[in-house]
Order: C-alpha cells, then sequence, then structure tokens
C-alpha cells in the first residue's frame, strides 16, 4: 500500500482525506499517522478500515492531526482502549465532529470519552451501536466537557 499515492489522490478540496474503506488496519494507520501531510487535513474520513485500538492510538499520538475539525472513524473495530488513547489525547482538542459509530467501545469506552476535556470543541458526537449500555450513554449525556455538543447519537 503506497499511503503518499493514496493521500495525493484523495485529499480533496485541499483540506479533507477521504480513505473511507481502503483497508488501512493498524498498520495502515500507524504509517498515516507519521506522514507530515496529515497536518494539512481539516476532515479525517476512516471509516470502514479495520482499525483498531493500536492504529486509533498511533493516530490519537501524532502531532499531525492538531488541525482535525472533523475524524470519521466509523465501522472499524475500536474497542474502549482505543477510545482511551483518543480522550487521553492532547492532539484532539480542536476536534468539533467525532464519529465512531460501529466500533465496540463500551460502556467503559464512554466513560474515557465523556470524562476527557480534550473535547470541549466537540458539536458532534456518533456513538451509534457502541454497546454503551445505560450507563455509557448516562457518562455521556452528563460529561461536563462536552459543553458545545449539539448532536449526539448514541445506541
Amino acid at each position: 500500500m503506497d499511503l503518499e499515492d493514496l493521500f495525493a489522490k484523495n485529499f480533496i478540496n485541499g483540506d479533507t482525506l477521504d480513505l473511507e474503506n481502503r483497508r488501512l488496519g493498524d498498520e495502515g494507520a500507524k504509517a498515516l499517522a507519521q506522514m507530515e501531510q496529515l497536518g494539512q487535513v481539516i476532515k479525517l474520513e476512516l471509516g470502514d478500515n479495520e482499525i483498531g485500538d493500536e492504529g486509533v492510538a498511533a493516530l490519537a499520538e501524532s502531532p499531525h492531526i492538531k488541525n482535525l475539525r472533523v475524524l470519521n472513524l466509523k465501522s472499524n473495530k475500536i474497542t474502549a482502549e482505543g477510545a482511551k488513547h483518543l480522550a487521553h489525547s492532547g492532539n484532539v482538542s480542536n476536534l468539533e465532529q467525532l464519529v465512531m459509530k460501529f466500533n465496540q467501545i463500551g460502556e467503559e469506552g464512554a466513560r474515557y470519552l465523556a470524562a476527557s476535556e480534550n473535547f470541549a470543541s466537540l458539536n458532534t458526537l456518533d456513538l451509534f451501536r457502541n454497546d454503551l449500555g445505560p450507563e455509557g450513554a448516562a457518562a455521556i449525556k452528563q460529561a461536563s466537557y462536552f459543553k458545545n455538543l449539539n448532536r449526539v447519537r448514541l445506541d
């Protein structure tokens, strides 16, 4: 997989990188996280890529994601551990939209997200079909850091 080529062909409108359904997996996500060009991206589409917790950890730790406003990680293999990496990352503080529907973060992952001060800029959070349960949903709804949140989609 030539990520440089994928980036060049899928970097749209000077701000959007659409790599949805490219079978990147964790290794592809790790390689992407190291690319300096990622710093130009405002909207990152990574849905349907079989990305798990290792790949999300690499992305969360990447200094190149600080400009992201939209992160779409729908339909991957992310668990509570991946949610924890995102929640603890200072690099996601500019995110306005986080889409993680159809993953497996569960109640524990919801609690990590809800407790993170790094998501204060979020206005949209989509966690549909993540087995949050009543406790996880309640944690999201009561999160004190989600002051700007106006669109929420839970189980």
